[in-house]
């Protein structure tokens, strides 16, 4: 036996969209914020250092590569040099400190200058090459063996301790008198929400 429930009306139909948009929504923000919370979980991993986690406040859309804005300054005792990470490594260094806000100037930025290491060798990084994606590396000693896949990390050298990962190399070149290095990161510097600061090594 067939039984005929009828026919929905307009109104119940549109009741029924809107819930369904609306669960939609919700379950949309739900699962942002569970990435959002997983990925600053994910900055607990540098225990050694003293952090702070923050958020970015702005993104000037007339500096996008080459600048962020974080959410902390002076109240949160941080100081031009610091470095700045994300659960993939570094990405970049403090360049101006105000009462309640930070600029952060991103390894894609042009002019930017952090001592590095590769095992024992020590070099600096020098600019951001945007043709490939990479990070120019310079002032290794061109009779060091520097391979493929090594990976590059701050040397400890000034305000930023040792040990904070940057990338691996994917390729050199040796003039000479110096050798140069290209080191890809893991970060994706166009989405960035959640960075760390350190603000030094933690007193044990």
């Amino acid at each position: 036996m067939l039984i005929f429930l009828g026919k929905l009306n307009s109104k119940e139909i549109i009741v029924d969209s809107v819930k369904i948009n609306t669960l939609t929504m919700e379950n949309r923000q739900l699962k942002q914020e569970l990435n959002d919370t997983l990925e600053l979980n994910e900055l607990d991993k540098y225990t050694d250092y003293d952090l702070v986690k923050s958020n970015i406040l702005v993104r000037d859309p007339y500096n996008f590569t080459k600048q962020i804005t974080i959410r902390y300054g002076k109240d949160k005792k941080l100081k031009e040099g610091m470095a700045v990470v994300s659960n993939n490594g570094l990405l970049g260094i403090i360049s101006k400190v105000n009462k309640k806000s930070s600029i952060v100037k991103l390894l894609t930025n042009s002019d930017i200058n952090v001592s590095i290491k590769i095992d024992d060798n020590y070099g600096m990084l020098k600019k951001y090459d945007f043709s490939n994606n990479v990070i120019v590396g310079g002032n290794f000693n061109n009779y060091e063996i520097i391979m493929k896949n090594d990976e590059v990390y701050t040397s400890g050298l000034g305000l930023i301790p040792e040990g904070i990962y940057i990338g691996s190399v994917v390729s050199t070149k040796n003039n000479n008198v110096e050798q140069s290095i290209m080191i890809k990161s893991n970060n994706n510097f166009n989405n960035i929400k959640y960075v760390g600061i350190i603000r030094g090594l933690k007193n044990l």
